[in-house]
């Protein structure tokens, strides 16, 4: 049906590459109105190039459900390969601009939540003294989060920790980072200079979603210490599970707190696993902008030397 409609990869791509954005936009909204806001653009526009796509290609994107839309068989199917398409535009747009300036450029960069405050400000700002007119972007999220938006080209280089699986990321470490028992102020271990994790087997834990690298490390820990943790409440920022800790709503495992935190005591666990290798990682086989190579080459050779100075 399609190649009765869409004559030539020629038409097909003269018709679509204005209204790529729109496209996308729309099928991960799931709603025209939230589309065109996220877009800027007035909803009529988002509508017209919507139905326009549905008529020349014959394969509408999406369809009514009650009052709102759902992607259909098509879009689900379009979804992946149109997100491939607008990165690809991206970088190119990027390693033109590069090319004529080379001292110029963006790099993205994403980052789990608890290196917001600490590495990523202390490394960009190095970066920055020496290349000034280079810009970032920023995304934090969990880790698998962050992977996925990785594999997707929407970012090019993510600090996180630990160290994901699989043979197609680069990744150099930038720092290992002791983690602790927090309890409230008060708790019957709070005055101990160190805690076996087994001592709170049966206490109330607080702790990251899974798909975080902190909850990786956290149910290792748990596992090696032979019980399953009571986890009273999963959140997705630290900061909220410090809070919990305050409140005496539970124990935590959690990194180093550089503010000291009123009412929260950290106790350093026993254990060689009581750790997590921060790193920054990268998709090896993927050609990056001149300013992200030059982002991952300054990590590579002064990244850690830079945190550690920063102590």
């Amino acid at each position: 049906m399609l190649r009765g409609v869409i004559e030539s990869d020629s038409d097909w791509s003269a018709l679509l590459a204005p209204h790529l954005r729109i496209a996308v936009a729309v099928l991960e909204e799931q709603h025209i109105t939230r589309a065109a806001q996220k877009l800027g653009v007035p909803q009529p526009t988002v509508t017209a190039a919507i139905r326009r796509l549905a008529a020349a290609t014959g394969a509408p994107l999406v369809k009514q459900s009650g009052r709102g839309i759902v992607s259909t068989a098509a879009g689900q199917a379009f979804l992946p390969g149109a997100r491939e398409a607008l990165a690809f535009l991206r970088n190119a747009r990027l390693e033109l601009s590069e090319v004529i300036d080379p001292d110029r450029g963006r790099v993205s960069l994403g980052f789990v939540t608890s290196r917001g405050g600490t590495d990523v400000p202390i490394l960009i700002a190095a970066f920055l003294a020496a290349y000034p007119d280079i810009s970032f972007r920023l995304q934090q999220g969990s880790a698998d989060a962050l992977l996925d938006a990785m594999g997707h080209g929407l970012i090019d280089v993510a600090i996180l920790a630990p160290i994901p699986d699989g043979a197609n990321f680069g990744a150099v470490a930038l720092d290992t980072e002791r983690l602790y028992l927090a309890v409230g102020a008060g708790h019957h271990l709070a005055d101990r200079d160190h805690v076996d994790l087994r001592e709170v087997e049966s206490e109330s834990f607080v702790a990251l979603t899974e798909g975080t690298g902190l909850r990786q490390v956290f149910d290792l820990l748990c596992h090696t210490a032979g019980f399953v943790p009571r986890l009273m409440y999963e959140g997705q920022e630290i900061a909220t599970l410090r809070g919990l800790v305050r409140a005496k709503l539970g124990v935590a495992v959690l990194p180093p707190d550089s503010h000291c935190s009123e009412g929260i005591v950290e106790i350093p666990i026993a254990s060689p696993l009581a750790s997590r290798e921060v790193v920054a990682v990268w998709i090896k086989d993927r050609q990056l902008s001149p300013a992200a190579a030059r982002f991952i080459e300054f990590l590579q050779t002064s990244g850690a030397q830079v945190l550690s100075e920063s102590l």
